[in-house]
């Protein structure tokens, strides 16, 4: 039992010498830095997080990135000073943030410009193309974005489950032809959710984690639906409806950033943005239900487990259209996408051992090989319009 203290303690050992090493470097400040030369100061600019209207105000979010206190001198709007109010400290520090609030008569759909001067006369300037009112949570809001995630994320993965009668007719070649297919965009879904995750994490202060924000989101869906088809597959490999789970819960967490953008778009006033993302989406999501409903085309399976399926996949727009509609938070966004990456991938693994093991000719056949292509392709072409 003494031994078994013994090697615990030993192991902090490490950790507590690498803090206090650290500690000492914090603590030294630029001393330590002077010593190969000299970095100029960072410009005392606030970040202009989000700016919302409503009738006769201006509210804007500003967050100070920079490692000393900035404090709120002065608001510009259209290059005139105006009078404001701050809900919440004016002098900010690191990483701290406030609400201006400025009484303001603006015009709806005239754009706009608002500045933002520290006090060391350093100012933030953010246009607004078209000024709108910032839509507030309600009974009637909440209905429609639930609307627009129906029509988003679970009607398209429907009629791609109509698909299920023609797979139960297909040869195993050509079955294992939509597994692959299934494979494809999944690993496209993949790669474009950790596109979006690094082009927002881009936009953070690098004291909010940098790619490290990412790499968690990645590694913590990945492990965790690693985990999960471990328990659903009994340690082997997932297939029929337990596949088809991991596919519809791999596609279900990249919806829900689907819902963020156009939540997002509808809550800043870009409403012809946010109708293309719509019509772009649902396009786009069809070719989803094929992935969905090919695990499952030699298992006997009722409406209700497909509505269920439909469901996992499609309903996380709902609830990504309200949070994107009604909430900012932009290390939220940057680690959603980062989840939804890592879920993509683990499921395209888990596609890959079923053809490996079971399709004719494995991960090599021409039809394994084919399929994942247009799998890519696929959802390239049908992205375009979401773009």
């Amino acid at each position: 039992m003494r031994g078994r203290v013994g090697w615990r303690l030993w192991a902090l050992v490490p950790v507590l010498l690498l803090a206090l090493t650290v500690g000492v470097v914090v603590t030294s400040g630029s001393s330590l830095v002077d010593l190969v030369g000299t970095n100029p100061p960072p410009v005392d600019e606030f970040d202009i997080r989000r700016v919302e209207f409503e009738p006769g105000e201006i509210r804007i979010t500003v967050r100070n990135p920079q490692p000393d206190e900035l404090t709120i001198a002065n608001v510009n709007v259209d290059d005139a000073i105006v009078p404001f109010t701050v809900d919440g400290p004016t002098t900010l520090g690191r990483l701290r943030s406030s609400t201006i609030v400025v009484p303001f008569d603006w015009v709806e759909d005239d754009p706009i410009t608002v500045g933002v001067t520290s006090s060391t006369g350093i100012e933030t300037v953010k246009e607004i193309l078209a000024a709108v009112e910032t839509p507030s949570a309600s009974a009637k809001g909440f209905l429609g974005y639930a609307l627009i995630g129906t029509l988003v994320g679970i009607l398209p993965i429907a009629l791609g489950l109509l698909w299920l009668p023609a797979l139960r007719q297909a040869s195993a070649a050509w079955l294992s032809a939509f597994m692959a297919f299934t494979a494809g965009l999944l690993a496209f879904l993949g790669v474009e959710a950790l596109s979006e995750s690094f082009e927002l994490q881009s936009l953070l202060p690098l004291g909010l984690g940098g790619s490290g924000l990412v790499l968690l989101g990645v590694a913590l869906s990945f492990l965790g639906m690693t985990a999960l088809a471990g328990r659903l597959s009994g340690g082997g490999t997932a297939t029929g409806l337990a596949l088809a789970l991991l596919v519809a819960i791999g596609i279900g967490v990249h919806n829900f950033g689907e819902g963020l953008a156009i939540g997002a778009s509808f809550a800043v006033g870009e409403l012809q943005l946010g109708t293309f993302l719509i019509m772009g989406f649902m396009i786009h999501n069809v070719t989803e239900g094929l992935g969905i409903a090919t695990p499952v085309a030699k298992t006997r399976v009722t409406l209700l487990v497909l509505a269920g399926l439909a469901l996992v996949a499609g309903a996380p727009t709902i609830l990504g259209a309200w949070i994107g509609g009604y909430t900012s938070n932009d290390v939220l966004g940057a680690l959603f996408f980062a989840i939804a990456a890592g879920a993509a991938f683990q499921v395209v693994v888990e596609v890959g051992r079923y053809v490996a093991r079971r399709a004719p000719g494995g991960l090599t056949s021409g039809y394994a090989i084919g399929g994942f292509l247009a799998g890519i392709a696929a959802m390239y072409v049908t992205g375009i319009l979401a773009a």
